[in-house]
């Protein structure tokens, strides 16, 4: 890893939003447009030295993040399957 200013580059796979909640729900921002160089790095106002930083890269394994289901897009507007269905007529 490289450091300045409180950031990361590694070629390791990040999965960003488990990292945030790995270091407590901690805002973070990446650049990712080349897997050799991956960028990680705090979000504005976000306090994380980068002892906190380089030790949550170490031990992060990252899971395969998931596309959401139909039901989850319906879930975050507050409706349901049978919802979607009734208002269909099916």
């Amino acid at each position: 890893m490289i450091w300045g200013h409180n950031m990361a580059i590694t070629n390791k796979e990040i999965n960003l939003a488990q990292l945030s909640q790995e270091l407590g729900g901690k805002g973070l921002i990446g650049d990712f447009n080349d897997p050799k160089k991956k960028l990680v790095l705090p979000a504005d106002g976000v306090e994380l030295t980068e002892a906190e930083l380089d030790e949550a890269i170490k031990i992060h394994i990252a899971q395969p993040q998931t596309e959401p289901t139909v039901a989850d897009k319906l879930a975050s507007v507050g409706l349901s399957i049978d919802d979607l269905k009734d208002a269909l007529g099916l």
